[in-house]
């Protein structure tokens, strides 16, 4: 009985040791021509960086002459160049394949396609229009006193409201004149 639980133990450490291994192979998916490709380039684009790393390393170490810098630097940076372009070809062909493959799916306010209104033409200086339904009978308005009326000032710098018989405005000290169709007396 011993000799069993020990090899069941022993099978169940070699499979989870196992399993990450079993997974890899079994559980990768089949990667297509264009995945592929892309992969290559970057990876030919990742050993032409790390050559251009090691050429600077080289040229501040005093190891590389300008003339052989300048050659090598020039091949690499092509050769990377290359391989960024050969990734982006490839991943462009491929939104488009997958564009075309997409049915175009339009919206029913899409489709009616509804002629663009006129934009109107906005005037500098706005203007008011009144639009009446009908014309109402006039209506009695309260009547206030003249003398309430003309007992209300304000202040013709800062608008504060002043009272009948001040001369001065109360927030900013400017002299509020009276009224125009105020006699002033003089006695």
């Amino acid at each position: 009985m011993f000799i069993l639980a020990a090899a069941l133990i022993v099978a169940g450490v070699a499979l989870f040791v196992a399993a990450p291994l079993g997974i890899g192979l079994v559980g990768a998916r089949a990667k297509s021509d264009s995945e592929l490709q892309v992969e290559r380039y970057e990876h030919e684009r990742a050993l032409a960086v790390q050559g251009l790393r090691e050429l600077e390393f080289d040229r501040e170490m005093g190891k590389l002459s300008d003339a052989d810098y300048d050659s090598m630097h020039k091949a690499l940076e092509d050769r990377a160049l290359t391989a960024m372009a050969a990734v982006e070809n490839i991943r462009i062909q491929t939104e488009k394949a997958a564009n075309a493959k997409k049915p175009v799916v339009t919206s029913l306010a899409q489709a009616i396609r509804r002629p663009m209104p006129v934009p109107r033409r906005i005037d500098p200086i706005p203007t008011l229009v009144l639009h009446t339904e009908s014309p109402r009978p006039p209506q009695p308005s309260p009547q206030q006193p003249p003398s309430a009326a003309s007992k209300i000032r304000f202040c013709p710098e800062c608008g504060m409201r002043a009272a009948a018989d001040s001369k001065f405005c109360a927030q900013c000290g400017i002299a509020i004149r009276p009224p125009a169709g105020a006699i002033a007396r003089t006695e």
